[in-house]
């Protein structure tokens, strides 16, 4: 992101905001557009959510589809969003065939779950992600009472 904002034409040296809740529908679309099977439902008001939550949701969204489009991209993907009861859920449950590896091929540390799950842990809430029967789910639970009590700081886009 530094890198983009240093090569601007506009020379404006203000970085973009970062995404929120509502900019879900926006990666849902992108990920049709390259021929992903996914759908959005969401429950509740996305808009009202403190900062720290829209980003969060928005990057575990966001590596869910990812990984997706990687490791399932014949398979269907429901992308539900619940906002209420004081916390905000999201389930992304994909559904179908998953890629094989090539003989021999090691399977590395997914490192997207993990900043997925400090994602969640640092405003409280959890993150579990896994197989099915018929394919993977990564669910993720965030508080909205405590989502402010993390330090300006901690959860900045990088």
């Amino acid at each position: 992101r530094t890198v983009a904002l240093l090569r601007r034409d506009d020379e404006s040296g203000v970085a973009p905001p970062p995404p929120s809740a509502d900019d879900i529908a926006t990666l849902v679309d992108q990920a049709r557009a390259g021929g992903l099977d996914v759908e959005l439902r969401t429950r509740g008001d996305l808009g009202g959510l403190p900062p720290s939550v829209g980003v969060a949701l928005y990057r575990v969204a966001q590596e869910a589809v990812g990984n997706a489009a990687r490791h399932a991209p014949r398979a269907s993907t429901v992308l539900g969003i619940e906002v209420g009861d004081g916390r905000a859920t999201l389930v992304a449950e994909t559904r179908g065939a998953t890629r094989d590896r090539p003989g021999g091929e090691v399977e590395r540390p997914g490192y997207g779950l993990v900043g997925m799950r400090e994602r969640a842990t640092a405003l409280g809430g959890e993150l579990a992600a896994g197989p099915t029967p018929e394919g993977w789910r990564v669910t993720c639970r965030l508080p909205l009472d405590g989502a402010e009590r993390v330090p300006a700081g901690e959860l900045r886009e990088r």
